[in-house]
């Protein structure tokens, strides 16, 4: 696991290493790049120019925001997105994070295991989301209980800012970012970095 290259927010466009400047609009974007999980941080006008590529995951809006001091918190919801967008996807570390991305969500009762499979592939875990059908296979890893604990240090800077509202790979925000109906901010993200956007997804014109 101390090969897996975790980018943290650092605060400027990950693509022109511009600063951002307070209140100012950027998109994060969660994407898989030689076996590990790599996350982007761009400005307006670096994500107009970018284009979509199959390694990418999903995206949130935000707004960038200084001096605020909270505790990181692991959103389950996108932890539980990055366990699905990781399935099919070859790679044994892509597989290690998905298995133990998937003990963190059994913890926190989001999966369900059903049963163990075992045969000359290996040793698996079927399990199943709540209020869902569809029954999901995971190859298991021999790990250090320690591990977890690591494992989601870093997801929760990973992942910092981003929750429920987010976008499909090709899509961009639209609307206010940083502003729900009633015009009072959408939400602060736990490292007080950056406001959520909740503004529904579009996809880019061709």
């Amino acid at each position: 696991m101390d090969s897996w290259r975790f980018r943290k927010k650092q605060g400027v466009c990950t693509a022109c290493e511009r600063s951002f400047e307070e209140g100012e609009r950027h998109t994060s974007l969660l994407a898989v790049a030689q076996e590990t999980l790599s996350r982007s941080d761009l400005c307006d006008p670096c994500w107009e120019a970018r284009s979509p590529s199959d390694d990418d995951l999903f995206w949130w809006g935000s707004r960038f925001a200084s001096g605020r001091e909270r505790t990181l918190r692991l959103d389950l919801a996108s932890l539980e997105r990055v366990f699905v967008e990781l399935e099919g996807r070859g790679g044994e570390r892509l597989a290690e994070l998905r298995y133990l991305v998937c003990l963190l969500l059994m913890r926190k009762r989001k999966l369900k295991l059903l049963r163990v499979r075992r045969g000359k592939d290996g040793e698996f875990l079927i399990v199943r989301r709540p209020r869902r059908k569809e029954e999901l296979q995971v190859a298991v890893h021999d790990f250090r209980p320690e591990q977890l604990e690591e494992l989601s240090a870093r997801l929760r800077a990973v992942l910092d800012g981003a929750g429920e509202s987010v976008g499909e790979p090709g899509a961009e925000p639209e609307g206010d970012p940083g502003a729900n109906p009633e015009g009072e901010p959408a939400g602060e993200s736990a490292s007080g970095e950056d406001v959520r956007d909740p503004a529904p997804a579009r996809k880019k014109e061709a």
